[in-house]
C-alpha cells in the first residue's frame, strides 16, 4: 500500500511535460454533429434567522453540438432542439414555455483539454432564466480532461482544486470506454442582487464529484455529476440578517446519437 501511494504522489507531482505521454484530447471529428442529452436536478434552501425555504428545480433538454478547428483551439456552436425546465416550492410550480431558447445559438472556445470559454448566448426570456441558469449550457456540456496519460488507479492534480483520476475501464453502449473520476473544490467572492437590485457582496464555496466515460473515437459519452453550492452573505450595510443559500445539484450528460439537422 504505501508503494503505490508513494507512486500516486509521484504521477500528481509530476509537471507536464517531464517524460510523461499526453492524454485525451478533444479535436473537431469525435463531437461535430453530436446530439447531446443534458439533465440537471437542483435542490435550492434558502436559511436566514427569519426565514428557512426549500425549493426543487430542474431541466431536460437535447443539444446538438458542431465543431471546427480554429488554430489550436475548438470553435462550438450549439442549439437545444427540445427543452424543458420548471421550479416548485412554496406550493407553486412554474413550467415556462421555452420556445424562445430553441434554436437559439449557443457558442464558445475549447481547448483540446477542456478549458472552455464562452463567446455568445441566445437570450434567454426572463420567465425561463427565473426558472433555470441556461445561459450556461454549453459551458456544462464536456468535462475537462487531464493533460497527462493515466494509468488505471493514477491521478493528476491541478492548482486550483481539480483531481482526475483514472478508474477501472469498461464498455457503455457497446463502445470500449476509460472512465475517470473527477473532483475539485473552489472558494471565491461573488455579489449578489438582493431582491431590490441592491448587490452585495457573498462567498461561493463549490463542490464537485463525478466521473465520465471517455471514449478516443467520440469523446464524452456519459458524465455524471454531483455538485453541492454554499453561498454566504454576512450582516452589514443594507443586509440587517445574515443568510445562507445551499444548491445541490445532480448533473447528467449523456451522448444519445448523431446529425446536425437545423432545430
Amino acid at each position: 500500500m504505501r508503494g503505490s501511494l508513494l507512486g500516486l504522489g509521484l504521477i500528481l507531482s509530476l509537471p507536464v511535460g517531464a517524460g510523461q505521454a499526453p492524454g485525451p484530447s478533444y479535436h473537431p471529428l469525435q463531437v461535430d454533429c453530436a446530439r447531446y442529452r443534458q439533465e440537471i436536478r437542483s435542490v435550492i434552501r434558502l436559511q436566514s434567522s427569519r426565514q428557512r425555504s426549500r425549493e426543487t428545480s430542474g431541466r431536460t433538454g437535447f443539444m446538438v453540438l458542431r465543431a471546427t478547428q480554429r488554430d489550436s483551439l475548438l470553435s462550438l456552436e450549439a442549439w437545444f432542439d427540445s427543452l424543458s425546465v420548471w421550479r416548485e416550492g412554496a406550493g407553486e410550480r412554474l413550467e415556462p414555455e421555452t420556445d424562445g431558447v430553441i434554436g437559439g445559438r449557443f457558442k464558445g472556445l475549447l481547448t483540446g483539454r477542456g478549458a472552455f470559454t464562452a463567446v455568445d448566448r441566445p437570450f434567454v426570456p426572463d420567465e425561463v432564466a427565473e426558472v433555470s441558469d441556461v445561459g450556461d449550457a454549453l459551458g456544462e456540456l464536456l468535462p475537462p480532461l487531464a493533460p497527462v496519460a493515466l494509468i488505471p488507479g493514477a491521478a493528476w492534480k491541478d492548482d486550483f482544486g481539480t483531481v482526475i483520476t483514472r478508474i477501472a475501464d469498461g464498455r457503455l453502449a457497446g463502445q470500449p470506454v476509460e472512465r475517470y473520476r473527477l473532483v475539485r473544490h473552489s472558494t471565491r467572492t461573488e455579489s449578489r442582487l438582493l431582491p431590490d437590485s441592491t448587490a452585495v457582496s457573498a462567498t461561493r464555496r463549490e463542490s464537485e464529484a463525478g466521473t465520465y466515460d471517455w471514449s478516443n473515437e467520440l469523446g464524452p459519452l456519459r458524465w455524471e455529476r454531483e455538485i453541492t453550492a454554499d453561498v454566504e452573505v454576512p450582516a452589514g450595510g443594507p443586509v440587517k440578517s445574515p443568510f445562507r443559500t445551499q444548491i445541490e445539484q445532480m448533473v447528467t450528460v449523456e451522448r444519445v446519437g448523431t446529425g446536425c439537422g437545423a432545430p
